[in-house]
């Protein structure tokens, strides 16, 4: 019994370690187009007078019409310009900044107790405030010095030395 078994561990070592049979290629391997040779993908093809008769590549999209009770979509909203309009061209925007106080100071002395008057204060002397925020800044701790939080807006350049004026400051 032995003998059988040696036997047959060596035939099994030997089959799988012999040579490995090649596969055989299928018969559609050799017939399937390479991406360059399709001429469907390529968008070269031009007409006599050389002129590009295809689309492109993608193609346009075509459209799906709706069904008979869809309801006809909404017109689509207006893009909003992030930048904004200035009354003079020549003039670029710029951000100033005025503290909210003073370290040390009575809140009820603050010039501006929230944006909304700094905002105010700005228009009320002609200005146009693009842009208004609240920022945190690192200032000294010191009494003489100003509150970490300040108003920053963005004015037209025109309107620097008005808002300088007022106790604002170019950033």
């Amino acid at each position: 019994m032995h003998k059988w078994t040696i036997a047959l561990l060596i035939l099994l070592v030997l089959t799988a370690c012999g040579p490995a049979a090649a596969p055989t290629p299928e018969p559609d391997d050799a017939v399937r187009p390479t991406p360059t040779s399709d001429p469907a993908l390529l968008n070269n093809n031009t007409s006599g007078s050389g002129q590009n008769n295809q689309v492109g590549y993608p193609p346009p999209p075509t459209a799906t019409p709706f069904p008979d009770n869809y309801p006809a979509p909404a017109d689509a909203p207006t893009a909003v310009n992030p930048y904004p309009a200035l009354d003079n061209p020549d003039a670029s925007p710029v951000w100033i900044l005025h503290p909210l106080g003073q370290q040390c100071a009575d809140t009820s002395t603050y010039k501006y107790p929230n944006q909304q008057a700094a905002r105010a204060d700005l228009t009320a002397v002609g200005m146009t405030v693009y842009q208004m925020e609240t920022v945190e800044l690192t200032v000294c701790e010191a009494c003489d010095c100003p509150t970490s939080t300040h108003y920053r807006a963005q004015i037209s350049s025109a309107d620097l030395q008005k808002a300088i004026s007022l106790g604002w400051q170019e950033e």
